[in-house]
């Protein structure tokens, strides 16, 4: 599945929650939306086809964002193996940077 996160969802990847910025087009809107099935343990013993985000219509994206929708799967599985299930495609080498960061450093829920 290959899902074009600037039209698909939205161009620009700040609020984590209802309470950041607007409130609008949150990390836990986008982690229910189109990453649910990787909610379980289970999705994490099976190799499976990867979910392909394409970032090339994304703008921005900051660490509290990808924290609540990426690292949110580090409790499951390693930063690794996460990078194996979820394909980050297009994303400019800053956006990586952020990701990354946040998927070394775990899920934190402020």
């Amino acid at each position: 599945m290959e899902i074009d996160v600037g039209k698909d969802f939205y161009h620009r990847l700040a609020n984590r929650d209802s309470h950041q910025g607007d409130g609008k087009f949150t990390a836990i809107d986008f982690r229910n939306r189109f990453l649910k099935s990787l909610d379980n343990e289970n999705a994490w013993l099976t190799d499976t086809e990867p979910i392909v985000l394409d970032f090339a219509n994304v703008k921005k994206i900051g660490p509290s964002f990808a924290n609540e929708a990426f690292a949110y799967f580090t409790k499951y599985a390693s930063p690794e193996k996460l990078s194996k299930k979820i394909v980050f495609k297009n994303a400019t080498r800053v956006q990586r940077m952020i990701i990354q960061e946040e998927l070394e450093t775990g899920h934190k829920r402020v």
